[in-house]
């Protein structure tokens, strides 16, 4: 052992050039190093593909308005329309076989 006077906790087994302690974030990160032939034969050429052809341009069809909400004399119209509609219904429900099985028979 030597008595040089360093002071305590430097002892023969630590240097004073020692590397410092890798971050978590190098760990982690992908390594730079190249391998030997990556640097020293280029990397290969990728073969040049012929174009393919421009299709035409696509005329696009106007588009048409969307159509407009319905409003309260719409809906109106559609109640009339479906009350009559209801009404005649019964009437045609039984007059029509009727009026079939006549025609049937031969009257």
């Amino acid at each position: 052992m030597s008595t040089t006077g360093r002071g305590r906790g430097s002892g023969e087994g630590e240097s004073p050039l020692a590397p410092p302690i890798p971050s978590f974030a190098s760990l982690r990160a992908p390594r730079r190093s190249h391998p030997a032939m990556d640097v020293l034969a280029p990397p290969p050429a990728a073969p040049q593909l012929p174009l393919p052809p421009v299709p035409p341009p696509v005329r696009e069809r106007p588009v048409a308005p969307a159509p407009r909400p319905a409003e309260w004399p719409d809906l109106l119209r559609l109640g009339v329309r479906v009350a009559s509609v209801a009404l005649r219904l019964p009437g045609v429900l039984l007059c029509e076989p009727a009026r079939r099985l006549r025609r049937l028979v031969g009257e």
